[in-house]
């Protein structure tokens, strides 16, 4: 398991854009930072599967980046 807390900026982001359906992984919108975006928390099967949301926060209309502030790794 990847656990990320992730920053999601840009111009006129719709929080509920960032919320669909990520392929072995669940994301929860923790809510805005003021002044600097929306702050997001990912919880991924693999590495990979993390990378692959990333991705996909990229393409949401507005984002203009998607920075990891955190990440744990939980491999046991």
């Amino acid at each position: 398991m990847v656990i990320s807390l992730i920053l999601i900026e840009g111009k006129n982001v719709n929080e509920e854009a960032l919320v669909f359906s990520l392929q072995n992984a669940k994301q929860i919108v923790i809510g805005k930072a003021q002044g600097f975006g929306t702050i997001l928390h990912i919880a991924a099967t693999t590495p990979g599967d993390l990378r692959e949301g990333l991705l996909k926060y990229a393409q949401v209309p507005g984002v203009t980046e998607v920075t990891i502030l955190a990440t744990r790794s939980d491999w046991g």
